[in-house]
């Protein structure tokens, strides 16, 4: 820097903003080791969460290393220089190897010790089924678990305090088996080897709100019971289309639904050229006309379609949705939209799978919110940021890499969309070697991009098979700031913990030896 210093001299201009590069999108070449990087980070918010206690040297250390790792997972080169041209190589496999390996690792490790910090504290709590609030913000939503675990036939959950129950909801879910008809096997199961729809695999209840770093414990009951429903306005309105799929949803006191036409809806881009990614590179560098002439020529634009009428299902507390989807480019695709009914909020899960190939694409879902003409304030480094208006000259417009949210402020009220998984996102559509430097006009039109491996060096050429990305939105007549939103995205993706404690007490040693940090 000193020698820049001599060079440029005291009068060199000075910029301050955020800097989104132009080969972020080599982030969505690997959509799961992405997403198990921030599980890994989730993990590890989580174990250090207040409820647990003080933390202690060996788990500080733990929690060090672990973050360095995924620091390391974070830096920009992803492997060998021929990763696109020769992606079989023993040199190409190896170094993504030693890449996926910081995102794997930290994961498992992280998982493991979240629980060990859990279970060091609610083990000697005495008996019953506890849950453990570690997000910033209250937690209320449903809490999973899988039925097993419940070793009885238990029906419901009671919290002794209040007297509140809490039905038990079964769904089907994968066992170790064999299949005995096919209705054993969904479109998903992917190997057609073990059943993925026996009955009442996993179990969910209903939370109602449960403080930041709050405990709680339940009673385990084998009779269904009543359950407790709080007394709440009218339910939102939701319309569909003529699949049953929900073009928008709205509470009472809101002017506009929280999303419109549109949600869950999927598109890539496809490129059609001889040695595909030498077409991108001329459309990278030319400009005007002849950009966007190379752009129609070259480049096209495919949707996903229904691929059947939507299955709905509802609880006392929420409205679930879901659609199969399809299009060329994937196996199959599932999109699984759940509505609060007391709260404007809705979580779109996705599922995918994508066929395996090295021709360059770009994958997306979209996220169409009433907020069109509004700029979002953007999560990045901890810090918030506004698209086109807080970023350095030269730096990339046509996506960006965020840490999990975007945040709407409009007279209408607030807007808090947070992706789980996929950490790049675009607005309005697609802008695959466009260089914008604009805002487009649908700036509520979110989209996040699942796959993308336009790339053409040290990023992966493929990622085929099953992966799954989720989505939260909701809508507050306030949301004051930055803080205030990454608080509560943090909340949103952070999943309540759940130890089941028998009547007799565990081993001693086990505590010392398994359990403890």
């Amino acid at each position: 820097m000193k020698h820049l210093e001599q060079v440029a001299g005291d009068d060199a201009p000075e910029y301050t903003g955020e800097w989104t590069d132009w080969w972020a999108n080599g982030t969505a070449s690997a959509p799961r080791e992405v997403a198990a990087s921030r599980f890994a980070k989730r993990f590890l918010a989580a174990a250090q969460a207040p409820v647990w206690g003080p933390l202690d040297d060996p788990t500080r250390q733990r929690i060090e290393a672990l973050t360095r790792d995924l620091c390391l997972f974070d830096e920009h080169t992803w492997g060998s220089g021929m990763s696109i041209g020769q992606p079989y190589s023993l040199d190409a496999q190896g170094q993504f190897n030693e890449k996926a390996r910081l995102a794997w690792r930290p994961m498992a490790l992280a998982e493991w010790l979240l629980g060990q910090r859990a279970r060091t504290r609610l083990v000697p709590a005495g008996e019953g089924l506890w849950l453990a609030n570690p997000a910033p913000r209250p937690f209320g939503g449903w809490a999973s678990l899988i039925t097993s675990c419940l070793r009885d036939d238990y029906r419901s959950v009671e919290d002794p305090i209040t007297g509140q129950r809490a039905q038990l909801f079964f769904e089907p879910g994968p066992l170790w088996g064999r299949p005995a008809r096919p209705a054993d096997l969904s479109r998903e199961d992917v190997s057609a080897t073990f059943p993925d729809q026996v009955a009442n695999r996993f179990a969910r209840f209903w939370v109602e709100p449960l403080d930041a770093a709050g405990l709680r414990r339940y009673v385990l009951h084998r009779e269904p019971g009543k359950e407790s429903v709080p007394a709440s306005g009218p339910p939102p309105t939701v319309l569909t289309d003529a699949h049953g799929w929900p073009v928008s949803a709205t509470w009472a006191g809101m002017q506009q639904p929280l999303f419109t036409s549109g949600l869950g809806d999927f598109v890539s881009v496809q490129v059609n050229a001889f040695a595909p990614r030498w077409a991108l590179q001329d459309i990278w560098g030319a400009t005007g006309a002849a950009k966007r002439q190379l752009q129609e020529e070259k480049l096209a634009f495919i949707a996903g379609t229904p691929g059947g009428p939507t299955a709905f299902e509802e609880t006392p507390h929420t409205l679930r949705y879901t659609q199969p989807l399809e299009h060329p480019r994937l196996a199959w695709a599932t999109r699984r939209l759940e509505i609060w009914k007391r709260e404007p909020r809705a979580r779109l899960t996705f599922r995918l799978n994508r066929r395996s190939s090295f021709d360059p694409e770009l994958l997306c879902v979209v996220s169409p919110l009433p907020c069109d003409g509004t700029l979002p304030r953007l999560s990045s480094g901890g810090l918030g940021f506004t698209p086109f208006n807080d970023q350095m000259p030269g730096s990339c417009r046509d996506y960006f890499a965020i840490d999990g949210w975007a945040h709407y402020a409009t007279p209408s009220g607030h807007w808090l969309w947070v992706t789980r998984d996929a950490p790049l996102i675009t607005l309005d559509g697609p802008h695959p070697k466009s260089r914008i430097t604009a805002p487009p006009p649908r700036t509520g039109r979110l989209l996040a991009i699942l796959f993308d491996n336009f790339w053409y060096t040290n990023f992966q050429g493929d990622s085929p098979g099953v992966m799954e990305f989720q989505f939260d939105l909701v809508w507050r007549p306030e949301l004051a700031d930055d803080r205030e939103a990454e608080a509560l995205a943090q909340t949103l993706t952070t999943d309540p913990v759940i130890v089941l404690n028998p009547a007799l007490p565990e081993n001693p040693l086990l505590l010392e030896h398994l359990f403890r940090p």
